[in-house]
């Protein structure tokens, strides 16, 4: 702190609208600290603040009730100094503070620095103590924010805020003046008192604000701020645990924190937008649809691994890994033909949607019938299960529901709208770990619970997919669309491409199911775990491949595409890569010893993951292309490679010769396409995948 306090230097902005209840003893404190001027942008307030505000000496000037950016912008615009503190009215600024944070401002060279915050509760209450109990614990508290914060005049008026937003204009700046370069901190030894209200309505409107700030933000930064749409969720998490070591009594506030923050948030990112996503943003989306449900995912596995004895989880997981293999062979590449046929709808696709849902269900029934009869005849594995006949009932819905669900997927990212997928994917993982979790409560612990909450998971995104489209204005159009002539027409362009998509997925799908046959249901537990975690991982390079073929089939292609896809994917794979090898250790060891050896299997399994990302963006290449019969035949090695041996592989060296199996066929196939992409790449004309793309657009389908 400063020995001596002379006039400041600075300018300091706060920004009110009803605030009479705080701003008097706010200003108060910021009027001790002698700045050159204080500036009050009021927000069109019914009380008396701006008559509090020109009573401790303040210049009053009024936003005209355009928001909180806005407001900040003005006051800025206004300012006479080359320093400004942003300075909220909920903030109390201790004797010194302000001199001593312009000290460490100056002396340290920065551009922005903030106070660091003192969280208190407004009142005796059970919300508002919550509130601050949760930000004097949370890690937000050590990032750039703007309620308590010095800056460069000149910096604010260069950047700005963004005035779109109504919240998290604070997040959306941080972003901006980072990818500028500017220097930005927060103090650590200079704080000011940040109170928060002492109401539920209080709270509710803090989480529902911030919910809908943290979408808007992801929606105009998808690559920066993707990440985002995972964080109510973590810090829940977080949260919980911290709760239940030192404060169980907050445990009911974070269940209504997760609930109202993504209830906000979802509402915002299902507004649909002005225009579709870039490829960059297509994959990032995608990515974070697999990549965000992990957390709840895991827990979902944890907790029946605890529940449950290993052998009926790896009967269990061997049942979903025998429908998730269903619907793989049950899309018969309508996904694929999805993606190709339907950016040339006129109607927006309601047509082709209804079809292609149409042909899926149709296809997935009959042959879950056919994998069911199948394995039951071979008697060992996930053949058991079938003496049970509700587990039977429970595998036919969930290849049923996981299909459809998948399929939605694919039509979101041929509208260019993958955002839509994360909403999805985090309404199927809550459903899922929530009826599990109802279910053991209520004391039923039998391997057909974990199928039947994961058929849930699938109906609740499937329904909610629906919904997603009906708000977007393209609904499948079921009149038109439940038509048996238009459906089939779909597996023209549909079934070459499905037998790339079956060699390049299956062996994912079938290596469970070898695994329960030679190793036994308890080893499958094992497998699956670690399956499970890498397969959300291998889906980035995947989403990048689905990208670059939508971009290409609907007329944006252009120098580069191919080189801007790997780099994303590379990217992308990379940090969930090393998010699963720096996690998955401990999430292992927390399950107990039958899983903790598991951990091994992760460092073979990760570079392999991204080998996949050249061998996805070179198949999403054929794909636009029409080298289907290339690309296939290049999966279909991988595939012999990897399943024509696992019987023996698994005899002789277990699951780490599995693993070791898997990545060494990764490593073939993307040899081979590093290979071919070289050699395509440089003599690919910019419209020619275009042209290719619409002659496939120009057969007949009956469904324009």
């Amino acid at each position: 702190m400063r020995a001596h306090v002379s006039d400041l230097d600075v300018s300091v902005v706060v920004p009110a609208r009803n605030a009479a209840r705080w701003l008097g003893e706010c200003l108060e404190s910021i009027r001790a600290e002698k700045p050159r001027e204080i500036i009050v942008v009021d927000g069109c307030s019914t009380d008396n603040t701006a008559a509090i505000a020109r009573s401790a000496g303040a210049r009053v000037i009024s936003d005209e009730g355009r928001g909180l950016p806005a407001a900040r912008m003005l006051g800025v615009q206004s300012a006479n100094c080359d320093v400004v503190a942003l300075i909220d009215a909920d903030v109390i600024v201790p004797a010194g503070a302000l001199g001593g944070l312009l000290d460490e401002f100056t002396a340290c060279g920065y551009d922005g620095l903030q106070f660091g915050l003192v969280s208190e509760a407004d009142g005796p209450g059970y919300w508002g103590a919550a509130l601050a109990w949760h930000h004097v614990h949370s890690r937000v508290r050590s990032w750039f924010g703007v309620c308590a914060t010095l800056m460069r005049r000149k910096v604010l008026l260069s950047v700005a805020f963004d005035d779109t937003f109504r919240s998290g204009e604070d997040i959306e700046l941080r972003i901006r003046l980072e990818e500028a370069g500017y220097r930005l901190g927060v103090s650590r030894t200079t704080a000011v008192r940040h109170r928060f209200m002492d109401s539920f309505d209080d709270a509710r409107d803090q989480w529902l604000q911030d919910g809908a700030g943290m979408a808007r933000t992801i929606r105009k930064h998808p690559g920066r701020a993707g990440w985002l749409a995972v964080l109510p969720l973590l810090a829940t998490i977080r949260g919980v645990g911290l709760s239940l070591l030192q404060a169980p009594r907050f445990l009911p506030y974070w269940a209504c924190f997760l609930v109202y923050n993504y209830r906000s948030m979802l509402g915002e990112l299902l507004r649909p937008p002005e225009a579709g996503l870039s490829v960059g943003g297509n994959a990032a989306w995608l990515t974070a649809a697999r990549v965000a449900p992990m957390a709840t995912g895991f827990l979902f596995w944890a907790l029946a691994a605890v529940a449950l004895p290993p052998g009926q989880l790896g009967l269990g997981s061997a049942v979903v890994a025998a429908a998730l293999l269903t619907v793989q062979l049950g899309m018969l590449g309508v996904g694929n033909a999805t993606l190709t046929l339907l950016p040339a709808q006129s109607d927006g696709g309601r047509q082709l949607a209804a079809s292609s849902l149409l042909m899926v269900a149709v296809s997935t029934i009959i042959l879950s019938g056919a994998v069911a009869a199948v394995t039951y005849g071979l008697g060992s594995g996930v053949g058991l299960a079938w003496n049970d006949p509700v587990m039977t009932v429970l595998f036919g819905a969930t290849a049923l529901f996981a299909a459809a669900a998948y399929q939605l997927d694919h039509v979101g990212v041929a509208q260019e709208r993958s955002d839509r997928a994360m909403a999805r994917s985090l309404a199927q993982s809550v459903v899922q770990l929530a009826v599990l979790a109802l279910a053991l409560a209520a004391g039923i612990r039998e391997t057909s619970v974990v199928v039947a909450a994961v058929a849930a998971g699938a109906l609740a995104s499937v329904v909610f997919g629906l919904r997603q489209l009906n708000r977007a204005g393209v609904s499948p159009d079921w009149k038109h669309g439940l038509r048996v002539g238009p459906a089939l027409r779909l597996l023209r362009p549909g079934l070459p491409n499905h037998a790339l998509m079956l060699a390049d997925r299956a062996p994912g799908y079938l290596l469970p199911l070898i695994v329960a046959a030679v190793l036994g249901p308890t080893a499958t537990a094992s497998w699956y775990m670690v399956w499970m975690m890498a397969s959300a991982v291998f889906f980035v390079p995947q989403s990048a491949g689905f990208s670059l073929q939508t971009a290409l089939a609907g007329g944006r292609s252009r120098p580069g595409l191919v080189s801007s896809a790997l780099k994303a994917s590379l990217g992308l794979t990379l940090a969930a890569g090393v998010m699963l090898l720096a996690a998955g250790p401990f999430l292992f060891n927390f399950l107990g010893p039958e899983y903790a050896a598991a951990g091994i299997l992760l460092p073979v399994l990760v570079p392999a993951l991204l080998l996949g990302c050249v061998t996805q963006v070179y198949f999403g290449l054929c794909r636009a292309q029409g080298r289907l019969a290339e690309a296939t035949a290049v999966a279909v090695s991988a595939a012999v490679l990897t399943v024509a041996p696992a019987a023996f592989t698994a005899q002789q060296f277990g699951l780490i010769g599995i693993s070791a199996l898997w990545s060494g066929a990764q490593a073939a196939a993307a040899l081979v396409a590093i290979w071919r992409l070289r050699m395509l790449t440089p003599y690919t004309p910019a419209a020619e995948p275009v042209q290719i793309a619409s002659a496939v657009l120009n057969q007949p389908t009956e469904i324009e």
